[in-house]
């Protein structure tokens, strides 16, 4: 049951090097989908050998079906700096000059991610905000304007898509005029506001292949945290006609700081989420998958839950298998 968790984990080794310990995990777990931070870019021939092992367990027993996943979003949020990447500039800035400007953007952050054999870039960023925009938000955005939102992150999208880099759509359903950073606590917000749903349609529409959620409470439709809202995930399935792997934003957050940890598992796969991202500690991760995996051996309704996940995996790499 463990190993079937595993489709499904998104998680992040804890230094530029695979201790003995995580080598290990990884291999008998059969662990296939990782995310890499800035400790982990330190050096060429580093980074080349931590991807190569990274890739292993996928190249042997999932046929290839694995990601390695980066966030390089420019500016602020960039995890492949220099002098293994350039320094890039942040989004809103470079939306200020235009859709050429973004376009461009978009390439060369994608071929930054593509020259580590990496294949998913978490980006753009598509909340409505702009240069009033707190901490946690600033700079990191396309604008305020839903219509140029969406029509910059349609163009962001398509040029990555052209990369052959999967982009990813966040946060969803948008933390445009939200001041608690999620990173800290947890937002709540009392109702959707279509014009935030306006640039995420526009992605779906534009074949995005991955959209995130984000830890906010929409009061008008659950008590829960999008990251835990079956509710929330029925909306980007039904209303906005998304199909692909929904993942979830980092699950060690302080938003979710109420919750246990085989407890955030839980109820992101109960909720419909197709992946976990968790980016702590990758042991700690493991010991609350394999309490999720008891949980699971008995649970008809938690199969259910992963079956449908597996099969929008699989959906997933039916259209993918010729854009690696």
């Amino acid at each position: 049951m463990i190993r079937r968790l595993a489709e499904f984990s998104v998680l992040s080794p804890s230094g530029p090097e695979l201790s003995p310990e995580e080598r290990e995990i990884i291999r008998d777990l059969r662990l296939r989908h990782f995310i890499l931070f800035k400790r982990h870019f330190v050096e060429a021939e580093q980074v080349r050998r931590l991807i190569e092992e990274l890739k292993i367990p996928f190249e042997e027993v999932s046929e290839g079906r694995g990601l390695l996943m980066v966030d390089q979003e420019g500016g602020r949020v960039q995890r492949i700096g220099p002098p293994l990447a350039p320094e890039f500039p942040g989004p809103l800035s470079v939306a200020r000059r235009g859709p050429e400007a973004v376009e461009n953007l978009s390439r060369e952050l994608a071929r930054s991610v593509k020259a580590w054999g990496l294949h998913v870039n978490l980006a753009p960023v598509l909340d409505l905000a702009g240069e009033e925009a707190p901490d946690f938000l600033r700079g990191r955005t396309l604008g305020e304007d839903p219509l140029e939102v969406a029509r910059l992150g349609r163009i962001f999208i398509r040029a990555h898509l052209e990369e052959r880099v999967f982009p990813c759509a966040k946060h969803f359903p948008g933390l445009g005029g939200v001041e608690t950073d999620p990173h800290r606590g947890l937002p709540v917000v009392k109702e959707l506001s279509e014009k935030a749903l306006k640039p995420f349609r526009e992605a779906i529409s534009g074949g995005v292949p991955f959209v995130m959620t984000t830890h906010l409470v929409v009061r008008k439709l659950s008590e829960r945290p999008v990251t835990f809202s079956e509710e929330v995930v029925r909306l980007l399935r039904r209303d906005l006609g998304f199909d692909g792997p929904v993942l979830t934003d980092d699950l060690a957050m302080e938003a979710l700081k109420e919750y246990d940890l085989p407890e955030r598992f839980l109820y992101a796969l109960l909720s419909g989420h197709t992946l976990w991202l968790y980016c702590g500690s990758l042991t700690e991760a493991v010991e609350a998958l394999l309490e999720l995996a008891r949980e699971a051996a008995r649970s008809r309704v938690l199969q259910e839950r992963m079956a449908e996940a597996a099969g929008v995996l699989k959906g997933f790499w039916l259209k993918a298998k010729n854009s690696l």
